[in-house]
């Protein structure tokens, strides 16, 4: 194996060679001439003798693409005992190594010389460099890139072993603990019918059918408050299924996950779920049972005892479960969609209950019911659904607007300052701190009617200053909690037709975002804190996620759309075409990877009694890991890239 010349000293007529060579291959056809020059310039030229290795199966990847220039190799794999499998060949202005270049795993095969073979080697540093500067180079690239990136992460998340005692039985699909066939009655059947069906056949509840499409579902309960409650018993026969049933349906899929069954239980605070096929057809009946039996531990119950709670001191026992949740859904190997939405839907709960418990104490003390109506809007990751673990407090309340009394306004305001306050100090007592900003209900700030949100939104736009793009980058992401979903509504609409008629906004809120850099530095390798408590570590939250997180915020907003998840966010752009569908595969992986690694630091030091910051030291890293948060890192460095040439081209 010969070393080629160094850079600067090769030849005029030998550069313009490799050059002639380098126009013939895909993708570097695409590159323009300076970085054509630049790329024949650094390349390595390796001879490799008849029988010679290229690669073997097993050693660690030399991170470099191998482009043959004449000669001929073969690719083979060896199986546990030995046998050996031709696979394929490598012939002349032919390009190998490509899923290994940006991996530091072994090489899954073997590349052997069988005639004189001389190739091109070039680093990886230097083909990142391309990938970054030259979108039709990338392209090229973007399934070898996509599937490393999400073969790493598949095997990261397979092979993580967590030891939490107990299991939740979440990974189970729906048919396995469903009951079918269902007990179901006519859209015209009479309530003394149906009395008589769920008497004769044992059951709580008839689904309504026409045809053999679901149309409602009756209970107990129903026959009980919409019949024996508000008729006389001998109108049992002239009242119908249809008058009767609950015709707001709530559906899961066969193939679904009992975890996503139990997630729309605790939304709909409901007890029954239809079960359906593809086709929508009925194919079985799910009830709060089924899933309870299906479990090992105690996870269901936390929701009824979480409902039954009367103080905060109550509630506060219940912490440790929900913490557990978390655990146990890493054992299961639960996706990270799964685990912040079920996460994040109990947070919810334990948050209503607080709100609840604040309003009567409101009550008792002699301040009476709140005045009018308000909404309780929650922000941050709490507000995009990402929750995992406890987080600092983002909170905020819109009330119901007045009219012109501005005096009757006030005292309405002091009220809910004053719930805000008792409802923040629950959720800290629960275990939510308080947010060092201040962005909290109990802040006259962030407690305003709808009138004096729409006024604080034009204050922000009509002063973009730096802390006034802070504030709206919190407040962005803001959902409702608890309260009057028609105020939110309302606030949501406004802020999606602003933003979308502000093109100035929009590009303030793009220099912010694109103003963070990446921790990946100009040879692609991470870069942490150099001092302080934190030295030798990066925070994956505000160093990774948050550009990812912002990134796309900006497209949303951009489009006038309501969505704020990041993974629907990201669906929503892809669907319309504003991200080409492999990049958008590669942001899903990276910040699926991202969020992963979070998650699982973070339950690693709650178990360790220690609170979750964010902050890991890549060094503690395995080569796979340290490869998934390189390759992660890469990947929302070029989403930065992709979102500042689109908005260049339409601003």
């Amino acid at each position: 194996m010969e070393e080629g010349l160094a850079p600067l000293a090769i030849k005029p007529e030998l550069l313009e060679k490799r050059i002639e060579i380098l126009r013939k291959i895909k993708p570097f056809d695409s590159l323009p001439e300076n970085l054509l020059r630049e790329t024949a310039a650094v390349l390595q030229e390796e001879e490799y003798p008849v029988g010679s290795y290229v690669a073997i199966q097993g050693d660690t990847s030399r991170q470099v693409l191998f482009l043959t220039v004449e000669g001929r190799i073969e690719i083979t794999v060896k199986d546990r005992i030995g046998r050996e499998t031709i696979i394929g060949y490598r012939g002349a202005l032919e390009l190998m190594g490509e899923s290994f270049v940006f991996s530091r795993e072994a090489y899954t095969a073997s590349a052997k010389a069988i005639e004189y073979t001389r190739c091109y080697v070039i680093p990886q540093e230097h083909l990142e460099k391309l990938l970054a500067e030259v979108p039709d180079f990338a392209a090229y690239f973007l399934h070898f890139l996509s599937s490393r990136l999400r073969i790493n992460y598949q095997k990261f998340y397979d092979e993580e072993e967590i030891e939490v005692p107990g299991r939740i039985g979440f990974r189970r699909r729906v048919d396995e603990v469903m009951t079918a066939p269902v007990v179901t009655c006519d859209v015209e059947a009479t309530a003394r019918q149906i009395a008589r069906i769920m008497r004769e056949r044992d059951v709580s509840s008839v689904v309504v059918v026409e045809g053999d499409e679901p149309r409602g579902i009756i209970t107990e309960r129903d026959l009980v408050t919409k019949v024996l409650l508000n008729h006389d018993l001998q109108q049992a026969d002239l009242i119908t299924a249809r008058e009767i049933m609950s015709d707001s349906l709530v559906t899961i899929n066969i193939h679904d996950f009992t975890y996503q069954a139990f997630l729309l239980m605790v939304k709909h605070r409901i007890k029954h779920l239809v079960v359906v096929n593809e086709n929508k057809k009925l194919a079985g009946i799910l009830v709060i049972q089924d899933l309870i039996k299906s479990r090992e531990t105690g996870a269901f119950a936390i929701v009824n005892r979480i409902e039954i709670c009367k103080t905060i001191e109550e509630l506060v026992k219940q912490r440790s479960d929900v913490d557990q949740v978390a655990q146990a859904m890493l054992v299961e190997r639960a996706t990270v969609q799964e685990i912040t939405a079920l996460i994040t839907e109990f947070y919810d709960r334990i948050t209503r209950k607080v709100i609840e418990i604040a309003e009567q104490q409101m009550v008792d003390e002699g301040f009476g019911p709140p005045p009018v109506p308000y909404c309780w809007i929650t922000m941050g990751s709490s507000g995009r659904r990402e929750q995992f673990a406890r987080t600092d407090q983002d909170n905020a309340i819109i009330f119901e607007d007045t009219g012109e009394d501005k005096e009757k306004e006030e005292e309405i305001k002091k009220y809910f300052l004053a719930l805000g306050e008792k409802v923040v100090s629950g959720l800290e007592q629960y275990g939510f701190r308080r947010c060092r900003g201040l962005v909290m209900a109990n802040n006259p700030d962030w407690c305003h009617s709808l009138q004096g949100w729409y006024c604080t939104l034009n204050n922000w736009i009509r002063e973009l200053d730096p802390q006034n793009v802070r504030l709206m980058t919190i407040f962005l992401d803001f959902r409702p909690v608890y309260g009057s979903k028609e105020l939110y509504d309302q606030l949501r609409g406004n802020v999606a037709r602003t933003y979308r008629l502000s093109p100035v906004l929009i590009k303030f809120l793009l220099q912010d975002t694109l103003l963070k850099k990446v921790p990946v530095n100009f040879l692609r390798k991470i870069q942490t804190e150099r001092s302080g408590e934190h030295r030798n570590m990066i925070n994956l939250k505000t160093s990774a996620c948050v550009h990812i997180v912002d990134c796309l915020r900006v497209f949303i907003l951009h489009e006038g759309l309501t969505e704020i998840n990041t993974f629907e966010r990201l669906q929503k752009i892809e669907m319309l075409k504003l991200i080409k569908r492999d990049d958008a595969e590669q942001v899903r992986t990276a910040y699926e990877t991202l969020m992963m690694l979070r998650i699982r630091d973070a339950m690693a030091k709650m178990r360790r009694g220690v609170e979750p910051d964010n902050y890991i030291n890549p060094r503690e890293l395995n080569n796979r890991e340290y490869s998934l948060l390189r390759e992660a890192l890469m990947v929302v460095n070029r989403l930065q890239g992709i979102t500042e040439k689109h908005f260049h081209m339409v601003l």
